[in-house]
Parts: C-alpha cells; sequence; structure tokens
C-alpha cells in the first residue's frame, strides 16, 4: 500500500476593495438609497436641526408628488435601510418628514405652492405637445405619472370609478390613520397643474379601453386591488360576511355600516387590523382575529399589530376557518376553527397542515374576511385587445422600470401592475411609466447628471448625536382613541423634532485619507469605536476585484508593473487603509486621533440635473 501523500494548501485571505466614485458616496446615505423614490431624509433631517425648515421641506417634496401623505402613513423602507440601526435604534424619519409637512402646510395653496419644488422633469407651465394621455383610476401611480406628464406639457384625463380622488389613500386607509383633506388637497394640486378629473366612470362598465384608445396617445393603468380574496369554506360566501374592502371603501368616507357586537376578522395582515382597528370605533365590543400565520410570520406592520393589541384585539394565530356556524335562522353565530402545525410544505408552497381534533369554535355575531385582494378584471370587459393584454396570478404583466405592458402603449403600475406594496413604491411606478409613455411617444431618452462637490469639515463633531435617546411621537391612549376617528398618533413637538433629527448620523461624510502624510501609526485604527478601519499591505489586497480597477489603481499610483512583484514586494511597496461602511457612524475621532492630519473629514453635497 503506497505511502498517503499529504498535500498542504495554503490560502491567502483577500480582501475585495471598491474604489468609491460619486455615484458610491450616494450610495452610502442609506436611507435615500432604501426609498423606491430615492427620497433624501438626511439632507432634510440635517436642515430640520438647522432651522432650515423650508429647505427641510423642499428636499422632501422633491422627489414625492404625495410628501404629507407620505409623512403621515408612509411604510418607511428609509428607516429600514437607516444606518443608525446598526448603532441603536433606526431614525425616526417618517414622524420628521410629518412635522416638515404640517409647518409648511396642508391645505390647498401650500400644495399648489408645492408644485413648483418638484425635481420632476420640465415645469409647472410647459409647452404643449399636443399628446394626450389616460390615466385610469385616481390613485397615488396614476396621479403620479400624471404629475410627471403635465409638467412635460401632455393633456392628461383621469378617470375614476369612485366621485372622489385618492384611490386606496381615501377608500382604504381608515381616518383614525390619514385625514382624507390631506389627501384631497394633495390630489387637488395635480389637478391645478392641469389634470382633468372625470369621476364615476368605470372602465369596463362606462367605457371601453377599445374607446379610450381610439381618443388618446397612451393609456396608464393604476386601478389598485378592489376586490376581496373569498374563503372557501361553507358558509363563507353569503351576502352577510363582511368583505374587508368593501367594508373599508365605506367607512373611510364616514359611511354607515352597521355590524354586531362580537366581530371575528379573518386574515393577519394591515388591511386586517385596519377592518378590525375601524370596527372597534364602530360599535364592536369585542373583537377577535384569526389568521394562518404565526405571530412572527404575520403581514402586518409591527405597529399596527402593537396598536391592536393595546385597543382589545384578541389575535389567534395558527388556526385555519373551517366552517361559518348559523343558528336555525341562519344568523352568524360563530367560526369554526382547526389548529394548524405547518403553513408551508418543505419547497415553500402554501400547504397548511392541520392537528387532529383541534376544531373550536369561536362565538361571534359577525364576520369579516381580510385574507387578501385581486384586481376587478371587469376592466377589460369590451376591449377587442383584450386577448392580447397578459394577466399573471390576477395582475398585470407589467415591465419593471417602464411600466409597459404587451400592448403597445398601455402601461400600468400600483397594485394592479405588481401586487401589494407601499404608496411610496406606488409613486415610483408612476414615475418610471411616465418617463417610458415619453420616450415610446417622443424618443426622448432622458438622464440624470450628478454632480458632487467635496468639502473638508471639522472632525470636532457635538457628540450629543450619538447619546440622543431615541423617541417616537406620543400617541392618544388606547382608551380615548378607540371611541374617535382622531388621529392615534401625535405630531413632533419643535423639540422632539430638533432632538430627533440630530441622531442622524449624516452618512455624507466620509473619513478620507491620505497616505503622503500618514505614519502608519495605527492611531486612527486603535481610536475607532466601530473597528471599521484596517490598515493592511497591498498583498492583502484582491487587485483582480471589480474589473481589474484596483490594480490599474496601484499600478498608476505606485509607477509598477503589480503583476510581476512578490507578496514581499508589494508588502514593502505600500499599505492600505480600508473601511467597512457598514460599520461607520461618522464620529470623526479617526481624524481628530490622527497626529499628521492624513485622515480628515470630507462632506458630499451632490445635486443633479435632467439631460435629455
Amino acid at each position: 500500500m503506497p505511502d498517503p501523500i499529504d498535500v498542504i494548501k495554503v490560502y491567502k485571505e483577500l480582501y475585495d476593495v471598491v474604489i468609491p466614485d460619486l455615484d458610491y458616496y450616494i450610495r452610502q446615505i442609506d436611507c435615500r438609497d432604501g426609498c423606491p423614490v430615492n427620497t433624501d431624509p438626511r439632507g432634510y433631517m440635517i436642515a430640520l436641526h438647522a432651522g432650515n425648515f423650508l429647505e427641510g421641506y423642499k428636499i422632501a417634496r422633491g422627489p414625492n408628488p404625495f410628501a404629507s401623505v407620505c409623512g403621515v402613513i408612509c411604510g418607511a423602507p428609509c428607516e429600514l435601510s437607516c444606518r443608525r440601526d446598526r448603532v441603536d435604534k433606526t431614525l425616526t424619519i417618517r414622524a420628521q418628514k410629518r412635522y416638515l409637512d404640517e409647518w409648511f402646510g396642508l391645505d390647498k395653496n401650500a400644495h399648489i405652492k408645492s408644485l413648483e419644488m418638484s425635481y420632476a422633469r420640465g415645469s409647472t407651465h410647459p409647452k404643449p405637445n399636443g399628446l394626450k394621455i389616460a390615466c385610469i383610476g385616481a390613485g397615488v401611480a396614476s396621479l403620479t405619472a400624471a404629475h410627471d406628464l403635465l409638467r412635460l406639457g401632455y393633456s392628461v384625463d383621469v378617470y375614476e370609478m369612485m366621485p372622489k380622488p385618492g384611490g386606496m389613500l381615501t377608500y382604504g386607509v381608515p381616518s383614525y390613520r390619514l385625514k382624507n383633506d390631506v389627501v384631497f388637497n394633495e390630489c387637488y394640486a395635480i389637478e391645478y397643474l392641469g389634470a382633468k378629473m372625470i369621476y364615476n366612470v368605470k372602465i369596463g362598465r362606462d367605457l371601453t379601453l377599445t374607446e379610450l384608445q381610439k381618443q388618446y396617445d397612451a393609456i396608464f393603468i393604476g386601478v389598485g386591488l378592489w376586490k376581496s380574496r373569498a374563503l372557501p369554506i361553507p358558509g363563507a360566501d353569503a351576502p352577510d360576511i363582511i368583505k374587508g374592502i368593501d367594508y373599508l371603501r365605506v367607512k373611510c368616507v364616514d359611511g354607515e355600516w352597521k355590524i354586531g357586537e362580537n366581530l371575528v376578522v379573518v386574515g393577519g395582515g394591515n388591511v386586517a387590523y385596519d377592518v378590525a382597528r375601524t370596527s372597534i370605533r364602530n360599535g364592536a365590543k369585542k373583537i377577535t382575529m384569526v389568521c394562518l400565520e404565526t405571530r412572527d410570520e404575520q403581514t402586518a406592520d409591527e405597529f399596527e399589530i402593537e396598536d391592536g393589541v393595546e385597543e382589545g384585539i384578541e389575535m389567534i394565530n395558527r388556526v385555519a376557518p373551517i366552517e361559518v356556524q348559523r343558528d336555525p335562522l341562519g344568523k352568524v353565530t360563530g367560526l369554526k376553527v382547526q389548529e394548524i402545525y405547518s403553513l408551508f410544505d418543505y419547497n415553500g408552497r402554501f400547504s397548511p397542515q392541520v392537528i387532529p381534533n383541534t376544531e373550536y369554535v369561536i362565538p361571534c355575531d359577525t364576520i369579516a374576511l381580510a385574507i387578501g385582494q385581486a384586481m376587478d378584471e371587469s376592466i377589460f370587459d369590451g376591449w377587442d385587445q383584450k386577448d392580447k393584454f397578459i394577466l399573471d396570478r390576477g395582475i398585470i404583466k407589467t415591465e419593471r422600470g417602464t411600466g409597459r405592458t404587451s400592448v403597445k402603449n398601455v402601461y400600468a403600475g400600483g397594485d394592479a401592475a405588481f401586487g401589494p406594496a407601499l404608496f411610496i413604491t406606488g409613486i415610483r411606478h408612476g414615475q418610471e411609466a411616465a418617463r417610458a409613455i415619453d420616450e415610446d411617444l417622443l424618443s426622448t431618452k432622458p438622464y440624470r447628471e450628478y454632480v458632487g462637490e467635496f468639502t473638508e469639515i471639522s472632525p470636532m463633531r457635538d457628540k450629543t448625536y450619538l447619546k440622543t435617546p431615541w423617541k417616537l411621537p406620543t400617541m392618544q391612549s388606547p382608551e380615548k382613541r378607540v371611541q374617535n376617528y382622531d388621529l392615534v398618533e401625535n405630531n413632533y413637538t419643535d423639540q422632539e423634532a430638533h432632538d430627533q433629527a440630530n441622531r442622524c448620523l449624516q452618512c455624507h461624510v466620509s473619513p478620507v485619507f491620505d497616505g503622503s502624510l500618514c505614519i502608519k501609526c495605527n492611531g486612527c485604527v486603535d481610536v475607532c469605536p466601530c473597528n471599521c478601519l484596517s490598515l493592511v499591505s497591498l498583498s492583502k489586497i484582491n487587485l483582480d476585484y471589480g474589473e481589474g480597477n484596483m490594480r490599474r489603481a496601484v499600478d498608476n499610483f505606485y509607477g509598477i508593473n503589480s503583476h510581476e512583484m512578490s507578496d514581499e514586494e508589494l508588502i514593502s511597496m505600500g499599505s492600505v487603509m480600508l473601511k467597512d461602511e457598514d460599520l461607520c457612524i461618522r464620529c470623526g475621532l479617526c481624524a481628530e486621533k490622527c497626529p499628521t492630519q492624513a485622515v480628515t473629514m470630507d462632506a458630499m453635497n451632490y445635486s443633479f440635473r435632467w439631460i435629455g
């Protein structure tokens, strides 16, 4: 038997290094990068803290024609991206936007003034281009598309099946979360800009898409998801079973809808909580919610769940409805459910598995369903191109980034095109579709040209920004708020807004290292409180990362051919200061510590303009 041969492999750990450019520095503003429309919360929080409220509002309004709505109910993906979350708790970005919105004003005149602050292409007084666009639905996606197209000289007609604008903002968001006047005034500004609003007209019933195509150069469909999904159990299809979307459509505009005192809501998402919390204010004495998901699996926002608990809503997780119970007269007496032990199979497919002999009845006199939404496909009735139009699992098959559909010059956006999402995402869909429409009809190729300016600032930043405690806005007490439809959340006081804005890490500021001054004392590395700095030799760098950009940079700087150099030669040649952007908190201690001023703190300020 031959002797074994020992093979020793030595692996060298190499760092993949990105050489920063302007785009890199802009992307370090994590909140901006996380916003679907690239709002710059960092910018407006710095302005707010400095007392420059008008500048702060302009930054908040610039990329978003529905800034006031977003200040109240935005799902705030910017907060999920916020770098401050890696230190303690994320910044309260949405609440600070609300503070600026209310400072500027929420009435019609304020929103008309805000039209001049838009970052969108064009102007408020464009030269008409003779082209006509129809937007179907008066929700955020359609009205944003209208806003952007009007600024480019298009004529835009908006068709809405309801008597008021706003879509789900008006007919799907309860008034204890968002007041309709805020929505109407923000929509009015777009009407003032030139949108012709046509209410109480349902496409597919009063007009067909065929008729619209004859009148308009392009059509944008932003109709939302207005149908409640059915629950396939005995008794759930009866007229007295409430459909959550229909219920909210009535109650959100102060309509009457009589319910019993003991309500069961089926569902665990935001709409289900809206139904439940609205029902408390509509006279229900006891509300029980049931859903298939565990607490961690529920799709509802955490604040909705917590607020619901405070308001007395009981949630029963991991149960499947199996039958509506009724008395001999046909009145609802309860919902029969069964416990489940898993929701998905090993492939991740939806496949609830029940636990045998665990059925029981939840007594109630009213049942509401909020288990999902679907599009009302009757919009396509009478359309002669319906067979060419592709629907995919109940929503319109739509090209991401443009809103184009399978039919030429028909575009889509919002929930009907991409499924349920945040309002701010629908706003982005409207912006993208407007650019695509302009590109397709007028052959434009617009792009944003960015310019950055780097300025050295003092590293001696007041460190109170790291010590200021996180604080949410105050709220009405649960006992009071369940008795009214006033906003649950209060606005920040002046001092609270000032303090919370101070918590911003200012991610546009970065330490810059001058290798010609560095004496490799390692003081900056030692003083860094978050261990984001490392001083390593050239031999530790993956010079071929990023299509060889790093190798070219090293070769150009040192006047060498690194391909021909050994590790020992690279070690003696020089070192590289690395920074982990995920960890840096912009404290400036590295610059303060440096004895040779090799480290400075530079602020990157950017601007952009539309080209084309």
